[in-house]
């Protein structure tokens, strides 16, 4: 799948949902809740409560009722821990689910368009898409200068010019000097990222990360509509931004509504008749590819088995992005005899797995011949997003 051209947006009194499509192809869905915007991301000035020798690591107060969770390895610009009570500059990593508190990580990391800066780092790193060494050394020249610390460039990065990289480096560095200035003047437990206009606005936070390729912006919110409008002309960006009021809901366009459908089915169907099923548990997602239906269609011979994974790979790895599916997870694809046929296919599947943002370690064919990976955790699922709003709706 290409990168994302078009962010729709379905604003409901309690959330955003928004999608992402890449030529008409549902890439992305993240539901914003507008009654508690999520702490992932923020950086907050916490209080640190305790310390747990037999963890190494420690819980720190940030405000949000749940205490944080802070490793030693996430520790940073410190040796050894502070004293109980002491002020620490921490950022969100992940929300944490039921009785877990959020995860934390004093190593802050402020996102640009383009780059990413970490005021405690050191040296310049590259998104693991950017490929060829001298785009990379081009990128590593322009940026060493700019900012003192560390800098990760981003996909998006790649083939921009130095002046777009400066202005980027300088709005990072303007956020992050607001992120110190509040840090000064607030007693912890604060909400530093709350108090600096944008920075929790779930639309600006996707444009950020996918702005570089979006042509169009398309919200059913006129007032919405318009203030992104204004701010797009302020910046002199090329996206377009589109009020949509026409008689047919918003997610009709690029058959958003009927994409969710899919990604929230058990079962979907491949245009040949190739079936995946996903069965998603607690800590591992299996998911079976039944060729039955394939191949019999308007007369059709009988499909090579190579034939029938190589079109569900692609379908596997839109689905797993789509439904925010993270652990192990195991596909029993149709059995092939050949390793050059099962080469291909793992090859064909890492390959579309590399557009995927969340990262995923592709570990292959077992010796029973099942596929194995793993995804990285990122919030929750699509369907427990939809089951909260809806649990938040009935309430």
């Amino acid at each position: 799948m290409s990168r994302p051209d078009r962010l729709i947006v379905h604003v409901l009194p309690q959330a955003f949902l928004m999608a992402l499509t890449a030529g008409g192809r549902l890439a992305e869905l993240q539901i914003a809740r507008r009654d508690r915007p999520s702490p992932v991301d923020g950086v907050f000035l916490g209080r640190l409560e305790r310390v747990m020798p037999d963890l190494d690591a420690a819980f720190v107060d940030i405000g949000t009722g749940r205490s944080g969770f802070l490793r030693s390895e996430d520790r940073a610009g410190i040796d050894g821990w502070p004293p109980a009570g002491a002020p620490v500059l921490v950022q969100v990593r992940n929300e944490g689910e039921g009785d877990k508190g959020p995860r934390l990580s004093m190593d802050v990391a402020v996102s640009g368009r383009y780059l990413v800066y970490r005021p405690l780092g050191a040296g310049v790193s590259f998104s693991r898409r950017i490929d060829g060494e001298s785009e990379r050394e081009r990128l590593a020249r322009h940026v060493a200068a700019m900012l003192d610390g560390g800098v990760v460039l981003r996909t998006a990065a790649a083939g921009v010019s130095a002046d777009v990289l400066r202005a980027d480096a300088s709005q990072v560095m303007e956020h992050w000097e607001q992120l110190r200035r509040h840090a000064l003047d607030a007693p912890p437990p604060a909400d530093l990222s709350s108090r600096i206009p944008g920075a929790r606005d779930p639309i600006e936070r996707m444009l950020r990360d996918h702005g570089a390729g979006l042509e169009e912006v398309i919200l059913d919110d006129r007032t919405m509509a318009r203030t992104l409008q204004d701010e797009m002309d302020r910046r002199e960006e090329k996206i377009r931004v589109r009020w949509h009021n026409g008689a047919m809901p918003v997610f009709d366009i690029d058959d958003v509504a009927g994409q969710i459908d899919t990604a929230l089915a058990p079962r979907i169907a491949l245009a040949s008749g190739v079936e995946v099923l996903f069965e998603p548990g607690e800590t591992l997602c299996a998911v079976d590819v039944d060729s039955a239906a394939a191949g019999g269609r308007q007369g059709r011979a009988p499909r090579r088995p190579v034939e029938v994974n190589l079109e569900a790979a692609p379908a596997i790895a839109q689905q797993l992005r789509l439904r925010n599916i993270a652990g192990a997870v195991v596909i029993d694809f149709v059995t092939m005899r050949s390793s050059y046929d099962r080469d291909k296919v793992q090859a064909a599947l890492a390959e579309v797995l590399r557009e995927d943002p969340v990262p995923t370690q592709v570990y292959g064919f077992t010796r029973l011949g099942h596929f194995e990976l793993t995804r990285a955790r990122r919030g929750t699922t699509l369907a427990g997003q939809f089951e909260a709003l809806e649990d938040r709706g009935s309430a």
